[in-house]
């Protein structure tokens, strides 16, 4: 007889169960086993790809779970911590979604350390269902135990352990079954007797069973570093959770049948419930049985509200969508209304034919709100932008027909697949819009979903490294020899790197790590919650399609348990809510921008060819700007120099490895600039190649091209690019035969017809979607506009977007800086809880300075931040310290918040200086308190009303003393900011540092080469010191540079070395980067002082996509060049030349020493890295 394993874990019970499904489904195919169940602990995460995965190898599937149960009267009860374990299997649709729907409330409502049901809850959702009594965790088997162990609650217990198995009997008849196990455990063994006696006298079946974990027996101590690593330990210590036995596998059916020879029923029962389990799921598919479109919730009332008689979704589609057309074409040609009403009459009759009108009402729905509740939404996103009818529902902010985007790149209606919009809305309040959803459909009709982190190579070797106890160094050098390539697995770093083998050859413990690692490559680690997809059914509780749960602590929005991959076959479709920064960006400094001038800006009426933001994004000052601002980008935009919408939007889909390696980006700037001449083969081509100077760039243009030339349809020619880019040899001949013969029929040549699909197959692999392109392109000119009209209000919102992120706002102070912006520390008079802009007299002149916010002080709150601009806004501005201490809230502004406000300068000009008031901070907190409980007698007593009298009678008598040094003043700022704002103590060697052979300014480590060697330049400002669980000493070090902090981590023998150094001097470290997963590494070489660093002679190495690899350092470093004093006056003259003909982005610094001084001049214009070959050769001068 064929044995069923009916109590099984898979990698969903995380961190506990080790059985992958590929890998379960090749051992049951090898024991001759023809059906399984799934039984994770208080989950179905893995429900539908068990299912889907065992069906499709002829595997019968059955769904089930090991609930947690507990006896208490509510749900949600908080009584204690009891949660009993029971088996529970669907036998039907009707089970299957009982079991969805106690899963669910289990998270929902009953969740209590652990995801809970009672057994109330249990018996009004128990048809359908099989039940067993599980394992010793089982309530019966509690019982049991307990009385087996307490020999004076003996009968006592047998008696409780009955009344349980006859009350799960009153609730599933004679679908309750108890389950026994023989794993060799000492307790397990002791109530076999005991529950068969139970069986034998209730006449409740016994089933046999065996607790599956992992694969094969000798997979026992991989399962055991699996749950050493979810309990957070090492196999070293002493008190965690193990096994004794090693019997938890999936055995054969003559194991159990050796196991259970005395009780062969047991075995007989089990195959019963095999055969009461027929569940048979309705899975979708796109190309056979698509899913269905979610249903708008549509009322009349929206109709009426338009003055229209409609009654359903589709009419109300149409109509919404044409009076957006007749409203924009108030502003187009009247010669092409008729061109824009055709088309939108097409995308019309196609949408509605495959029944998404509906789809289309949710996205217009939700982005309606936003925009009415003023939530930043972006212009459009991936290929929603080539709808006309998105644009006219006002989902997208971009005509798709004045920048020739496809419909049929969105929604092709010769392929049945689903509409997908992704919608970006502001970051800080994507979560209303969420709100609304749940409120408009239904708080169990709406949920987020969840995704699954994995042990992945690099993970996996740093997680088995720790539960093994191998030396923090030795884990970290080990995983770094894992190749940096995305989805790169174990098995193929080894055959890509030699060193792997040579490591573990060397350090035995490492053999070990990385045969686990092997086997634990790939399973589930964690829960978590998609970034930005939701799902929702408008018509039933989600738990009808898929059981939901909530995951974090503190996080109870509900999330499907399903991932992504197994909704759409369960009939559900994804809405993807992303939050985009920059959106956040932009809406706060159109609020400055108003705040300040009074002035509101449409960007749909700004000129999108404004020459001016065209020569910001043509000089590389990109920094901040929407997808152009790392430093490839600022090389890209200098060689492209883009003058019209069209080339922006060129640039978002040429900054990319593929085309960057492709040779089409140096194609696309050679003919822009007329290097190269535009040819076409066809002239047929020049109207859809034009705009990209005869290059094929975006994956529209393969489209056109095979529709213009080849004679497809546009939903043909869609079908034709996916197919290129799978790249099946029998398909693509097929297709290239079909192109070859259409262009005949059209009257072009065939033998270059078929050259051209070998240059369309070749560049369609690196084609991007224009649609997207065009979209991020708006945005992308939204922020460029910014930064060059109103670069302090951008600034100061890009500022806040990265508050709390030190090494961030050191990169954007360092741009403000190279700007000529001024900037001040936070104020109690000026700053509000941003960054802000402020204007000051200064000389007659009115200047503006972007100001540091309050929430930037570390130790400040909101409530503390609230109370002082509400103050102010009310008394006006503090006048005074003892003004100060009269007005603000002490129960808010407490000594740990006072504090860092003196620090950083919060206080200053109000009477004394920072360290008289550092020095009286006792006294100055408790004249407030004094004050405020005087404020709350008044207000209790006779002298009601007069309690602000109380504020006149602060005084303070202190001896205002002499501040504190300049050094000491900039590292209060720092400890409370995070940066130095008002100076910086490197400044005096800012010279000597810069003008290191091999430095590299601390923002531009990633973009240093891997294994390429370095110079970093600062001061110490922390060393925290720790000890390995090998008693050996590390630490990591805060480096502070010119230009922001890094942290790196030393080990016992640099730190050593460390020490003999004069820490209130700068330090120089040799460095060598590697990378990891998560970006770069710095490895110390070598540590100097600054003057044993002039001597090292080091040439760095930059990434190829990089624009520091032409030694730009745009954003960091400026160029400095040594003129001796004795240098004739004419070579003035040319170096005046050379800068005028140089024009570019870094500050160039003239340094002349004579004997007795040293004089340095900034030049007004700024210029380009080429001045250094220019000028390499000029006389009496060197370039640092």
């Amino acid at each position: 007889m064929s044995y069923t394993h009916l109590h099984l874990h898979t990698e969903y019970s995380m961190l506990d169960g080790a059985n992958k499904i590929k890998n379960l489904i090749q051992r049951l195919k090898e024991l001759g086993m023809s059906s399984v169940s799934m039984t994770d602990h208080g989950n179905m995460f893995g429900a539908i790809e068990f299912y889907k995965s065992m069906k499709a190898e002829g595997i019968k599937p059955i769904i089930g779970m090991e609930a947690y149960v507990h006896n208490y009267e509510e749900l949600n009860s908080k009584e204690g911590k009891q949660r009993f374990h029971l088996c529970l299997y669907a036998k039907n649709e009707v089970g299957y979604k009982n079991l969805m729907f106690l899963s669910s409330m289990a998270f929902i409502e009953g969740f209590y350390y652990y995801p809970r049901i009672s057994k109330k809850l249990l018996r009004e959702h128990s048809e359908g269902l099989v039940a067993s009594s599980a394992c010793l965790g089982g309530e019966v088997n509690f019982h049991l135990n307990t009385s087996e162990r307490n020999k004076k609650r003996g009968a006592k217990g047998i008696e409780m352990a009955k009344e349980v198995a006859l009350e799960y009997r009153d609730i599933f008849g004679e679908d309750f079954y108890l389950e026994i196990m023989r794993h060799g455990i000492n307790h397990q063994e002791n109530i076999d007797d005991l529950i068969i006696r139970i069986s034998q006298e209730t006449g409740i079946k016994l089933i046999a069973t065996n607790d599956a974990h992992y694969i094969s027996q000798k997979d026992h101590k991989m399962q055991e570093v699996v749950q050493t690593l979810g309990q957070g330990k090492t196999l070293n210590d002493p008190n965690r959770l193990k096994h004794t036995v090693f019997e938890f596998y999936v055995k054969s059916s003559e194991e159990m049948e050796r196991i259970f020879a005395d009780i062969p029923e047991a075995l007989r029962n089990t195959q019963e419930i095999v055969e009461k389990c027929n569940l048979e799921i309705e899975l979708k598919d796109e190309k056979t049985n698509p899913p269905t479109p979610p249903t708008f919730i549509f009322t009349k009332e929206y109709a009426k509200l338009e003055g229209q008689e409609i009654d359903n979704d589709a009419d109300f589609f149409a109509y919404k969508s044409r009076q957006g057309l007749e409203e924009y074409l108030k502003i187009i040609p009247q010669e092409k209304h008729q061109i824009y009403r055709d088309r939108l009459e097409e995308e019309i009759r196609i949408i509605t034919q495959m029944k998404f009108p509906g789809y289309m009402l949710i996205v217009w729905d939700f982005i309606h709100f936003a925009k009415s509740q003023n939530i930043p939404v972006g212009p459009g996103r991936g290929s929603a932008a080539g709808s006309l009818v998105a644009f006219c529902l006002k989902i997208t902010d971009i005509d798709p027909m004045k920048y020739n985007l496809l419909f049929e790149r969105f929604l092709n209606p010769e392929r049945v697949s689903m509409p997908d919009i992704d919608t970006d809305f502001c970051q800080r309040r994507r979560g209303e819009v969420i709100e609304y959803m749940i409120q408009k459909y239904g708080k169990y009709n709406v949920a987020q979903v969840i995704t699954f982190g994995k042990l992945l190579a690099k993970n996996a070797i740093r997680d088995v490294a720790r539960v093994l106890d191998m030396p923090l160094k030795d884990a970290d050098a080990f995983a770094k020899l894992i190749p940096n390539q995305l989805g790169i697995k174990l098995e193929d770093a080894h055959a890509l790197e030699p060193k792997i083998e040579e490591f573990m050859n060397q350090n035995p413990k490492a053999r070990d790590v990385w045969e686990y690692a092997l086997q634990l490559e790939g399973l589930n680690r964690n829960a978590g919650k998609h970034a930005a997809a939701i799902v929702l059914d408008s018509e039933k509780e989600l738990w009808h399609k898929t059981p939901l749960c909530t995951v974090g602590k503190s996080d109870d929005s509900l999330v499907t348990q399903y991932s992504m991959k197994y909704l759409e076959p369960v009939d559900l479709i994804k809405f993807d809510f992303l939050g985009l920064k920059t959106l956040t960006v932009v809406h706060d400094a159109l609020e400055l921008i108003k705040k300040r001038y009074g002035k509101e800006i449409d960007f749909l009426s700004v000129d999108v060819d404004d020459k001016k933001v065209y020569e910001t994004i043509q000089s590389g000052d990109t920094l901040g700007i929407f997808q152009i601002e790392s430093s490839m980008f600022q090389g890209l935009n200098k060689r492209i120099k883009p003058s019209n919408f069209e080339d922006i939007i060129a640039i978002i889909a040429l900054g990319r490895p593929g085309p960057m390696e492709s040779g089409m980006v140096d194609d696309f700037i050679n003919r822009k600039h007329g290097l190269e001449e535009i040819t076409y083969m066809f002239d047929a081509l020049e109207p859809i190649l034009k705009p990209t100077y005869g290059t094929i760039v975006y994956q529209e243009q393969v489209m056109q091209i095979v529709q213009t030339i080849g004679g497809f349809s546009l939903g043909g020619a869609d079908l034709v690019r996916r197919a290129m880019g799978k790249k099946i040899k029998e398909e693509m001949e097929r297709l290239k035969s079909d192109f070859a013969t259409g262009a005949e029929k059209n009257g072009f040549d065939r033998a270059k017809a078929e050259d051209l699909w070998e240059l369309i197959v070749k560049f369609a692999g690196y084609g991007f979607n224009k649609s997207h392109s065009a979209a991020y392109a708006m945005i992308t000119f939204q922020t460029a506009y910014l930064k060059t009209y109103y670069k302090e209000e951008f600034m100061a919102a890009l500022l806040s977007s990265e508050s709390g992120k030190i090494e961030s706002v050191a990169k954007y102070i360092n741009e403000v800086k190279k700007m000529d912006m001024d900037f001040m520390s936070p104020h109690v008079n000026i700053s509000e809880k941003n960054f802000g802009v402020a204007n000051f007299e200064h000389e007659g002149m009115g200047i503006k300075k972007i100001i540091f916010g309050l929430s930037a002080i570390k130790g400040v709150g909101d409530e503390p931040i609230q109370n002082i601009i509400s103050v102010r806004e009310k008394g006006g501005d503090f006048k005074s310290l003892e003004d100060f201490i009269s007005r603000v809230d002490f129960s808010k502004i407490t000594k740990r918040v006072l504090e860092p406000l003196i620090k950083s300068g919060g206080l200053d000009g109000l009477g004394y200086s920072r360290a008289c008031m550092l020095k009286n901070l006792d006294a100055i907190c408790e004249a407030g308190r004094r004050k405020d409980k005087a404020k709350e007698s008044m207000a209790q007593g006779l002298f009601g009303g007069l309690e602000d009298e109380v504020e006149q009678n602060v005084r303070f008598d202190f001896s205002n003393f002499e501040e504190f040094p300049l050094r000491d003043l900039l590292d209060l700022e720092f400890e409370c900011l995070g940066i130095y704002v008002s100076g910086h103590p490197l400044e005096e060697y800012r010279e000597s540092i810069e003008g290191l052979q091999g430095f590299v300014p601390s923002v531009s480590l990633g973009e240093v080469e891997e294994d390429s060697y370095c110079l970093i330049a600062g001061k110490v400002s922390e060393i925290t010191r720790k000890m390995s669980k090998s008693n050996k000493p590390y630490g990591y070090v805060n480096l502070l540079d010119l230009y922001g902090k890094i942290e790196i981590m030393f080990f016992e023998k640099q730190l050593l070395e460390l020490e003999k150094f004069d820490l209130e001097q700068p330090i120089v470290l040799k460095c060598k980067i590697e990378r990891d997963d998560e970006g770069y590494q710095v490895r110390i070489i070598k540590i100097l002082t600054l003057k044993e660093a002039q001597e090292e002679k080091i040439d760095v190495g930059y990434k190829k996509d990089s624009a520091l690899l032409e030694g730009e350092m745009d954003s960091c470093c400026p160029l400095v060049l040594h003129l001796d004093h004795n240098a004739p006056k004419d070579i003035f003259d040319s170096l005046a030349q050379s800068i005028e003909r140089n024009k570019g982005n870094r500050e160039l610094r003239i340094i002349i020493k004579d004997k007795y001084e040293t004089y340095m001049f900034i030049t007004e214009k700024k210029v380009d890295s080429a001045i250094t070959q220019e000028c390499a050769d000029l006389e009496w001068s060197s370039w640092k």
